[in-house]
């Protein structure tokens, strides 16, 4: 969760994830062969509607409340709504998101309920897993039966591995139920360790095992149970330790970790991994790990961990869309109304439906119907209540849901616009410039500056034009640093390119020092180069906006940085609810960058 509101500092959270679906395949299992040791069965007619129970009535609850307030404050959050839900609902969003080419790892349009991928997998795996315990529990007596998970595991780890495109989005690999099973199936195989004992009492009480035992038991036997009991003591011992490395290793990948190839060729397996190491030596006998679990902030985040999931994500794209109106200084805003109104929105859920639902049942929560107390009818009317105005809002959300969002239809109008300046200009048949003057450099005007960017200038071409009249501005959306040299290259060869080149590519990829030497080998002495760096919640932000501010310094006589990240950051309000366009008709970019070639000039350049 923090990944997802703070992965600049946390950019390796997604781990997190895979030690969620390993103690989520370790608690079915054990349930699923503690059921079959004590019964034989895996009693169907009590596991489906417990699973049910425990996902359906939070989310039946946060859609149509979450729908509702898109409706009412943020429409952004509204797009491609109804397939959102119908796919959540019937737990296959992952893959409505890979085949809708939803990428996980861009979050630049947000899906609201982009979060319950993981939901989906889940549910998913709740389906095949009662066969998998039942194929285990058919051959308990060979040594088989733990290969089952241990092989489904390695094979969805080499699936991974071969279908990831290293440099390619990877939300494929990591939404696929197929993919990303590592987890999932290694809490299993603990599961079957764990239960072992069980399964040995149910064999040892059968009359045969009973005969047996009345008779003279043979040296071996008894020395094969004192190993036996050595194994167990010397893995009582050092199990803690080995658990409490493993959460040490798991911290550090969530705090080092990056979306690379060593995350989807190794790095999930080994978390899965520890996390099997971190379950197995925190539940072992008298294990000193059991301490820190009982720590009550972290018992209660771990008691109320399902109802803060669904919500934090939604409450996040809308606190980014309200802070910046509320709160018009800096300050770490969004994440304070996020924590709060997720803190009371998963509160409300546990006590008034989650709790009863799992006690009762999901139709006491709207209709109390026995051991009825004064509480419970008010608490039913209050989730009726919910209900029925949520429905409504639901209902309207979806019926006025936009097809895209108000930042993206701007940007769409702000593209044929500058299409259409250009044409008005003649810019799109650019004339040859003169050769540029020598320095020392004055303020440029615009018609000696060419611009080269991505969305972000292309919200900001409107202000540029005014600060700059003139200026020859080439921007559109999604773009990287990989298009400059073709672009930059067309104008020299044309000989259209001016002495001031802007450059504003950083929000969509990383930029490396040889990607600027070729630009700037490219553009040669007499031309400067204005870097413009990024603003924005992506982890490759921060370490190419300092390897901007590094070659900037390194090559002070022609190249200049013009701090956009400051200057968004301390100026919220301009942005769009993305939290990174600024809206149209700011023209604090292009302030930013006159302000910056101001300043340069003035120290001497």
């Amino acid at each position: 969760m923090l990944y997802h509101c703070m992965q600049q500092q946390l950019p390796g959270g997604f781990y997190g994830v895979d030690m969620f679906f390993t103690v989520s395949g370790f608690l079915i299992a054990a349930s699923l062969f503690r059921s079959l040791a004590a019964k034989g069965s895996i009693n169907l007619e009590r596991y489906i509607p417990k699973r049910a129970v425990r996902l359906y009535p939070g989310l039946l609850l946060l859609i149509p409340v979450i729908v509702s307030v898109g409706w009412l404050f943020d429409k952004d959050m509204l797009v491609s709504i109804r397939n959102q839900v119908i796919t959540v609902l019937l737990g296959c969003y992952n893959w409505y998101a890979i085949a809708g080419g939803q990428s996980y790892f861009d979050q630049m349009n947000p899906q609201v309920f982009r979060h319950l991928w993981f939901i989906g997998v889940l549910m998913q795996f709740y389906v095949i897993i009662p066969l998998i315990a039942w194929l285990m529990w058919k051959i308990r007596r060979t040594h088989l039966a733990s290969l089952i998970p241990l092989a489904l595991a390695a094979g969805s780890g080499a699936a991974m591995w071969y279908l990831y495109v290293p440099g390619a989005d990877p939300t494929r690999v990591y939404f696929g139920t197929d993919t990303h099973g590592v987890g999932l199936m290694l809490g299993v195989a603990l599961a079957w360790w764990v239960t072992a004992d069980q399964r040995h009492q149910l064999h040892s009480d059968f009359p045969a095992t009973r005969m047996a035992r009345s008779g003279r038991r043979s040296l071996g036997t008894h020395t094969a149970q004192q190993h036996i009991s050595l194994e167990r003591h010397l893995w009582y011992a050092v199990a803690p330790l080995f658990a409490f490395l493993s959460l040490i290793a798991l911290i550090c990948m969530a705090v080092l970790g990056k979306q690379d190839a060593f995350a989807f060729r190794g790095g999930i397996l080994l978390s899965s991994l520890l996390s099997v190491l971190l379950i197995a030596g925190t539940i072992s006998q008298d294990s000193w790990m059991q301490s820190l679990m009982v720590f009550k902030p972290l018992a209660a985040l771990g008691k109320y961990s399902y109802g803060i999931y669904l919500w934090h994500w939604p409450l996040w794209i809308l606190s980014g869309a309200m802070a910046p109106k509320i709160f018009k200084t800096a300050g770490p805003w969004t994440l304070v109304m996020t924590a709060i109104l997720t803190a009371v929105a998963a509160t409300i859920s546990w006590l008034m439906v989650e709790k009863p639902a799992a006690r009762y049942s999901a139709l006491f929560v709207l209709v109390p119907y026995r051991n009825v107390t004064a509480l419970h009818i008010v608490r039913a009317i209050i989730v009726d209540l919910i209900v029925v105005v949520s429905v409504f809002g639901t209902i309207q959300g979806m019926v006025n849901a936009p097809d895209k969002t108000a930042m993206q239809m701007q940007l769409e109008q702000q593209a044929q616009q500058l299409e259409a300046q250009q044409k008005a200009n003649h810019e799109l048949i650019r004339k040859a410039v003169p050769a540029p003057p020598k320095p020392k450099h004055e303020m440029p005007t615009g018609d000696q500056i060419t611009a080269i960017g991505d969305s972000v200038m292309l919200a900001s071409s409107d202000g540029l034009s005014s600060v700059f009249p003139g200026i020859n501005t080439d921007a559109s959306v999604s773009r990287s640093i990989m298009v400059a040299p073709e672009l930059l290259g067309n104008d020299l060869t044309a000989g259209t390119l001016r002495q001031w080149v802007l450059l504003g590519l950083a929000t969509n990829s990383a930029i490396t020092p040889d990607q600027l030497d070729q630009i700037h080998n490219m553009i040669g002495p007499d031309h400067v180069l204005v870097l413009v760096n990024a603003h924005g919640d992506r982890t490759w932000i921060p370490p190419t906006n300092q390897v901007l501010a590094d070659y900037a310094a390194a090559h002070p006589d022609d190249v200049l940085l013009v701090d956009w990240d400051a200057a968004a950051t301390a100026n919220p309000q301009i942005l769009g609810s993305d939290g990174i366009h600024p809206t149209i008709g700011s023209d604090l970019y292009a302030q930013t960058v006159k302000q910056s070639i101001a300043q340069w000039i003035k120290a001497g350049h």
